[in-house]
């Protein structure tokens, strides 16, 4: 198997279970232009090879990044400002593509089901400045990005409604699609934490159900981008 181009690649994967580490580490060290410098289960387990500035891209375990999504990215470009990130292993469902690449800082995304040639393929975009995604997920991130410079209008809200940074957080998940149980696994908090907060929305905006406030807070938004 080969890569396009002549760059030589430096890998570092960080995933929890042993048998895949060892297993894509011999099939890309096959690969005539990538090496793997080192793979891991832990973020510490990397440090010192992305600390020598060595490693191109990190193939990051997407129930890695869901566990301690913001702290790890952060340590990771902390270590190694230039490293590109491969999410990998993530569910084939929009919201957590769009995770990966808003919370993951992600370069890139694998669905769980890819193929060898599927992640040499990426690789291979991410290096030359590519991100390979179907023209759905393209289209989802342009609305997402339009939804983010919008955000000023629902921080500008959040405070006169009383509601909480973490309250203002479920609402936007909420209007994401995320169920209670995706919304707890999403913030690593449990599912009645998620509970007594929506109960609290709703009580602060004087609503019945989940779906109001999202419609109640867009259009709050709405009248005050008016003026």
């Amino acid at each position: 198997m080969t890569a396009m181009g002549s760059q030589n690649v430096s890998i570092a994967i960080l995933h929890s279970n042993r048998l895949f580490r060892e297993s894509l580490s011999c099939c890309l060290d096959r690969v005539e232009t990538f090496s793997v410098e080192q793979a891991a289960s832990s973020l510490e387990g990397i440090e010192d090879v992305l600390r020598s500035g060595k490693v191109d891209v990190l193939m990051l375990e997407y129930e890695i990044l869901c566990q301690n999504g913001e702290t790890n990215v952060t340590r990771v470009f902390g270590l190694s400002s230039e490293v590109k990130i491969l999410v990998v292993d993530v569910p084939d469902r929009e919201q957590d593509i769009l995770y990966c690449i808003e919370t993951g800082g992600a370069s890139g995304y694998l669905i769980h089901n890819a193929s060898v040639v599927d992640l040499v393929n990426n690789i291979n975009a991410i290096i030359q400045g590519e991100t390979l995604c179907s023209p759905r997920i393209a289209s989802l991130t342009f609305d997402r990005i339009s939804q983010l410079t919008r955000q000023r209008e629902w921080v500008m809200n959040e405070n006169t409604m009383n509601l909480t940074r973490r309250e203002a957080e479920i609402v936007r998940l909420i209007e994401d699609g995320l169920s209670n149980k995706e919304i707890a696994v999403r913030l690593q908090i449990q599912v009645s934490t998620v509970k007594n907060h929506v109960h609290n929305i709703l009580d602060k905006l004087q609503l019945h159900d989940r779906h109001s406030a999202v419609n109640y807070i867009k259009k709050q938004s709405t009248t005050t981008s008016r003026f």
